[in-house]
C-alpha cells in the first residue's frame, strides 16, 4: 500500500489550484483571514480524502474488479458478460466522486431534477453503453461506426433539449471517468480484449463509449422530466452546514452509494470468485478506506473548497471578464500538468506513435488545449450564448479529423476525453464557472454548466490531430525508405 505516492499525486494536482485560489481570492478581498483558514482546512481534507479514496480503490476495489472480469471472461457466454457488464457497470459508478459532485451542483443550481434520479441516469447510461463496448470488442464491431451512430442519435435527442440538460448531459459524460469506474471498466475491458489477439485497437474504447452513455441518458431523462433553464436559473443557494454536521450527513449518505458494490463484491465471493481469507481482509480494507475517502473528501468540498471557487468567480468576473478568462486559463492549465491521468495517456501515445509523438508534446499540447477550453466555457458563462455554438463546431471538426486519424489514436483519442475532467473539474472549475455566472440575469446558473463538456471534447480532437501527425511522419519515412 503505497499511500505516500497517492499523497504525492494528489497534492500536486489540488495544490496548485489551491494556492492560486487562496493568492487571488485574499487579493481580491474574497475572504478574511478566518475564512481563508477554512479554505485550507478544506483543501487539506480534499487532498486526505482523496489520497485515502484511491488507496483503498489500488488495495482492494481495482483487484478484486480484475478477478470478477477475469472470472466473466472465462465464462465465454456473450449473454452472461453483457449483463454482467450493464449490471457492474451501473453499480460502480453510483458512488463515483465526480458524479456525486456534479449531481450536487446540478441540485443546487436548481435544474429541477433530483440528484439520485440523475445519477442513476448517470449510472445506467454507464452500464448500457458498457455492455456495448464489450459487444463491440467481441462483434469486431468498428470502433469509428460504433462512435459515429451513438454521437448521431446523441446530437438528435439534444435538439430537442433545452440547453441547460444538453450542457449538463455532456457534462455528465466526463464526470464518469472517475478513479472508481474507470479501474473496473479497464480491467473487465483488458480481459475481453485479451479474447481478440492481435487487434491493438480492441485494447482501447471502453472507457469512451462508457462515457458516451451517460450523455444519452441525460438527454432522455430531460425529455421526459421536461425541465428548462428557467428553473435553473431560480436555484437558491441555502446556509451552508458546520464541518461536524456536514460529515455526519456524508457518512450516510456515502455508505448507502457503496452498499450495492458492497453487495456484489459479497455475492461474487459466495458463489465464483472464491477468495483466501487474506484477500478477502485486504478487499475489505480497501472498501473501508474507499468509504471513509469519500467522506472526508466530500466534507471538505462541501465545507469551503467549492464555495470559495464560486466567490472567486463572482468577484473575477465583477473585475472584469478578462481577468476571469486569463484566471481561468491558468487554472485549466494546473489541471492538466497535474492530473496523474494526463501522464499516463502522454505515455499510450509516445508508445502507440513509436516515439514519433513525444510525451512532452502531448502534455503541452494538451494543457494549451484544455486551458483554452476552460477558457470557451467561461466565455460562454459571460456571454450567455448556446452551448451549441461550441458543441457543433467542437465535435464536428473530431469526426471529421476521424477520417484521417488511424483507428488505434480515434480509440486513445476518445478515451482521453475524460482524462483532464478529473476531481478538480467538478469541485472547482464549474463552481467557479457557476460564481460568474450568478450575475448573467439571462441565463442564470444555466450558463455555467458544460464547463466540463468542454475540458472532455479538447483532448479528443487533439490527440486525434496528433493522430494525423503521426500519420503523416509514418507516411513520409516508408516513402523514404522505399
Amino acid at each position: 500500500m503505497d499511500l505516500l505516492k497517492q499523497f504525492r499525486e494528489v497534492s500536486l494536482s489540488v495544490m496548485p489550484i489551491a494556492v492560486l485560489a487562496l493568492v487571488l481570492s485574499l487579493l481580491l478581498g474574497v475572504m478574511d483571514f478566518g475564512e481563508a483558514m477554512s479554505f485550507v482546512l478544506s483543501c487539506l481534507l480534499v487532498i486526505a480524502g482523496l489520497t485515502v479514496f484511491l488507496t483503498g480503490v489500488d488495495i482492494g476495489i481495482m483487484p478484486v474488479g480484475s478477478r470478477i472480469g477475469a472470472a466473466l471472461t472465462r465464462s465465454r457466454s456473450l449473454s452472461v458478460m453483457l449483463l454482467a457488464s450493464l449490471l457492474l457497470g451501473f453499480i460502480f459508478t453510483i458512488p463515483e466522486p465526480d458524479v456525486q459532485v456534479l449531481a450536487t451542483q446540478v441540485s443546487q443550481a436548481g435544474g429541477g431534477v433530483p440528484s439520485t434520479l440523475l445519477i442513476a441516469a448517470i449510472a445506467l447510461g454507464v452500464g448500457v453503453f458498457f455492455a456495448i463496448s464489450i459487444a463491440r470488442t467481441i462483434l469486431s464491431w468498428p470502433m469509428k461506426l460504433v462512435l459515429a451512430v451513438s454521437y448521431i442519435i446523441i446530437f438528435i435527442l439534444a435538439f430537442f433539449c433545452d440547453d441547460f440538460f444538453v450542457s449538463v448531459a455532456f457534462d455528465s459524460g466526463g464526470a464518469t471517468t472517475g478513479p472508481l469506474s474507470v479501474p473496473f471498466i479497464m480491467a473487465l475491458g483488458m480481459g475481453v480484449a485479451n479474447l481478440r489477439k492481435h487487434n491493438d485497437e480492441a485494447e482501447f474504447g471502453y472507457v469512451a463509449l462508457s462515457s458516451t452513455g451517460p450523455v444519452l441518458a441525460v438527454l432522455v431523462l430531460a425529455l421526459v422530466f421536461g425541465g428548462d433553464a428557467s428553473a435553473a436559473a431560480a436555484g437558491a443557494q441555502t446556509a451552508a452546514p458546520g464541518l461536524g454536521q456536514l460529515f455526519v450527513s456524508k457518512l450516510s449518505e456515502v455508505g448507502l452509494s457503496l452498499l450495492p458494490m458492497v453487495a456484489v463484491v459479497i455475492v461474487c465471493q459466495l458463489f465464483f470468485l472464491r477468495l483466501p481469507r487474506m484477500e478477502i481482509l485486504r478487499v475489505a480494507s480497501g472498501i473501508v478506506y474507499a468509504y471513509v475517502g469519500i467522506v472526508v473528501f466530500f466534507t471538505g468540498v462541501e465545507y469551503s473548497f467549492s464555495d470559495v471557487a464560486r466567490e472567486l468567480g463572482g468577484a473575477l468576473m465583477s473585475l472584469h471578464p478578462v481577468c476571469l478568462c486569463i484566471a481561468g486559463f491558468l487554472f485549466g492549465v494546473c489541471v492538466v500538468l497535474a492530473e496523474p491521468a494526463v501522464l499516463v495517456l502522454t505515455e499510450q501515445v509516445e508508445t502507440a506513435s513509436s516515439g514519433r509523438i513525444s510525451r512532452k508534446t502531448m502534455l503541452a499540447t494538451l494543457a494549451l488545449g484544455v486551458g483554452l477550453a476552460v477558457v470557451l466555457a467561461l466565455v460562454r458563462t459571460v456571454m450567455g450564448f448556446s452551448i451549441w455554438y461550441l458543441l457543433l463546431p467542437g465535435y464536428g471538426l473530431i469526426f471529421i479529423c476521424m477520417i484521417w486519424t488511424p483507428g488505434l489514436f480515434s480509440s486513445i483519442a476518445f478515451d482521453s476525453g475524460g482524462v483532464a475532467t478529473g476531481p478538480m473539474s467538478s469541485t472547482f472549475l464549474l463552481p467557479l464557472a457557476m460564481g460568474a455566472a450568478a450575475g448573467n440575469e439571462a441565463m442564470g446558473s444555466a450558463a455555467s454548466f458544460g464547463m466540463i463538456a468542454m475540458i472532455a471534447m479538447m483532448p479528443i480532437l487533439l490527440t486525434e490531430l496528433l493522430g494525423i501527425v503521426y500519420r503523416f511522419k509514418t507516411s513520409k519515412a516508408e516513402a523514404r525508405n522505399d
